[in-house]
């Protein structure tokens, strides 16, 4: 378990594959709906209830996406695959729609397609919260299931990656009803939209992942925290779970590589809850933080105010804005190259980058992207 498990659930609350602002979300109501919602026993799944197909190690390089962005030609001849985020729900009944910037989503797909690049859509992130209303009900658990299998069929997209968070709310109370509700129907979802999927598309013709936090515990105080994800062999039914490591620390260090690949990092901790080497990315973060909240800076910023700094300078001090000055912990190109070394020595699926907006063009030496491709190509 990582040491600073409290400081990584409240910042994968505030970002996580998500937004970097903390929002308020609108209290649930559960009244209306609450006679419909049956609590779903634990169920377990195991290898004898799915098996994914095989994918080969180091294989994946994944670019998440938001807001409308469009990489470059040059970009995506360095990935594999992107994550465009977010689709989401918009009520408990399961209609959905993309978040802010993505009217030319048809683009963006056609030239993934163009430079043989998979073209995955994200759902959820860090702000958004998935009740009970919408999982625990079953009509609506499958008219969600249906839209976005509906969506993928219409944008021609690859699969879907299910960026299912953490919820970090004032009202603690609120807080444990909306997080419990994963805890609750996670599984059951992972479940029937794989069953979903390979009924329209066929086995293995579509992808479906995770993004899941750096550590698996939701604090609500000093003294109470329940486990985030459970123990039930969820991953069986995902061809990859992409770990979101990142802000599991503030400052200098905040995205160690010791955090990743350390005897207690995050690597160790989900191959030991359960989680196959065989099918885990790793995150790298694509910017710089020191503090919570808008306390933080892309990674091409960084660079930009200091041009000359050495590709082994992990952090700088800085004054954003009103706030006082602090160490802001980034990964530069050679923590990035060692991350993706390390990550073929272990076999694992591959990696992927939250987001790519952060990076220099590729044609800077300093760029992230650039790195990392060099070492993934090796």
């Amino acid at each position: 378990m990582l040491k600073n498990i409290k400081v990584t659930l409240l910042a994968l609350g505030l970002i996580g594959c998500g937004f970097i602002k903390q929002q308020k979300s609108n209290s649930v109501n559960l009244k209306t709906e609450e006679l419909k919602i049956k609590k779903i026993p634990m169920l377990y799944a195991t290898k004898a209830d799915y098996q994914t197909n095989p994918i080969h190690p180091n294989s994946k390089m994944i670019g998440y996406l938001i807001d409308g962005y469009k990489p470059t030609n040059n970009q995506f001849k360095k990935m594999t695959h992107i994550s465009i985020s977010f689709l989401r729900a918009v009520n408990s009944s399961g209609d959905i729609r993309m978040t802010q910037g993505w009217e030319k989503l048809e683009e963006v797909i056609s030239a993934a397609h163009y430079n043989n690049v998979k073209a995955i859509i994200s759902f959820g992130g860090g702000e958004y919260k998935v009740t009970s209303e919408l999982m625990g009900i079953r009509k609506n658990r499958q008219n969600l299931i249906k839209n976005i299998i509906d969506f993928i069929k219409k944008y021609n997209l690859d699969g879907l990656d299910c960026d299912w968070e953490p919820s970090w709310l004032d009202d603690r109370v609120e807080m444990e009803v909306v997080n419990n509700a994963l805890t609750d129907y996670y599984l059951i979802f992972i479940q029937e939209f794989r069953k979903a999927l390979d009924n329209e598309f066929g086995k293995g013709n579509k992808t479906f992942s995770a993004a899941i936090m750096n550590g698996n515990s939701v604090w609500y105080s000093s003294e109470k925290q329940i486990a985030h994800f459970p123990k039930n062999g969820w991953w069986h039914y995902l061809d990859w779970v992409a770990l979101m490591n990142y802000d599991n620390d503030l400052g200098s260090k905040h995205a160690t590589f010791e955090s990743v690949f350390g005897s207690k990092g995050s690597v160790s901790y989900w191959t030991n809850f359960g989680v196959p080497q065989s099918k885990i990315v790793v995150g790298v973060p694509f910017y710089g933080r020191a503090s919570w909240g808008e306390e933080w800076l892309f990674y091409k910023d960084i660079v930009e105010m200091n041009p000359l700094i050495a590709d082994s300078i992990n952090y700088i001090v800085h004054k954003k804005n009103n706030f006082n000055k602090k160490v802001y912990g980034f990964n530069g190109t050679k923590i990035v190259t060692k991350k993706v070394a390390e990550a073929k020595r272990l076999n694992l699926a591959g990696l992927m980058f939250w987001q790519l907006a952060g990076d220099l063009p590729v044609d800077n030496e300093k760029s992230l992207l650039r790195a990392m491709s060099k070492e993934f190509k090796k």
